[in-house]
């Protein structure tokens, strides 16, 4: 995990919604993008690439069903903030933030807030 990267906050019910919906789609992966308002993550969009008018890129977001939340590097776009949900638990979904920094992998403090 890198130290020199801020951490990350999400609003509670924005993290609920997208756990939902990856769950509700096991066994198939999701994808979309977060949408942004001022920097602040503010809906999710299934199936796209871009945000909804009037939002910004906060991150890309997929779902790794039988796999852990981690992802490959070939997987990341530099400078992009990706987020990979993880069924590959007992009970418990997990979601987590990484960029691609240096060629590599980096995993980024993700929190969610009420």
């Amino acid at each position: 995990m890198s130290e020199s990267l801020p951490p990350l906050v999400m609003p509670r019910s924005l993290a609920i919604r997208i756990l939902h919906l990856a769950q509700i789609a096991q066994p198939a992966a999701i994808r979309g993008v977060v949408g942004a308002r001022g920097g602040e993550p503010v809906s999710f969009h299934p199936d796209v690439e871009a945000p909804a008018a009037g939002e910004s890129l906060w991150a890309e977001l997929w779902s790794h069903p039988l796999a852990p939340a981690v992802p490959q590097a070939a997987e990341l776009h530099d400078g992009r903030l990706s987020l990979v949900v993880s069924l590959n638990t007992k009970g418990v979904l997990e979601m987590r933030a990484w960029r691609l920094i240096a060629g590599a992998a980096s995993e980024q403090v993700l929190t969610i807030r009420d």
